[in-house]
């Protein structure tokens, strides 16, 4: 065997010792299996208020007021399910993000390091033109095992 050979033959010895390794340590870091029919639509709570199972860590909880005056800025809270969702290297909220009907009105980015509780607070401000109007504000979470999740509240505008 010439020396080019034996070097490729050492290469591709390490390689498949470092796969192989990957592989077992992935499985130990992410112990958790993807649920891949959560992915495949929008989930929301069955009955609001009444969240069991993965709801009540991935439904957002939406917390505003139901009439707010056209010109105040109003507080807009939102938590991560009922239950605190884990937030480890291996199960967490990538984002959340607020829409104000069909509009994208802000979002938040979380990362997986297990010391932040996924929740937000948004500052919201309608003009005079919503005046008697109704508006829905909706969440969108996503969590990298369980899919998109998502709620509404509805709010008028006096």
């Amino acid at each position: 065997m010439d020396r080019r050979q034996a070097i490729k033959t050492a290469l591709m010895g390490g390689a498949v010792l470092l796969l192989d390794r990957g592989i077992v340590s992935a499985k130990e870091y992410y112990p958790d299996k993807v649920n891949k029919s959560l992915f495949q639509n929008i989930n929301r709570a069955k009955t609001p208020g009444e969240e069991k199972g993965l709801e009540m860590l991935h439904s957002p909880v939406i917390k505003a007021p139901d009439r707010v005056k056209a010109g105040d800025v109003f507080p807009v809270e939102v938590d991560i399910g009922r239950a605190p969702h884990p937030m480890g290297p291996a199960h967490w909220i990538e984002y959340l993000q607020l829409n104000i009907g069909n509009e994208p009105a802000g979002n938040v980015i979380f990362r997986s390091h297990g010391s932040v509780k996924a929740a937000a607070r948004f500052n919201v401000l309608w003009g005079e033109d919503m005046k008697g109007k109704s508006i829905s504000l909706v969440v969108q979470i996503k969590c990298n095992l369980h899919g998109i999740w998502e709620n509404h509240a509805n709010v008028k505008v006096a």
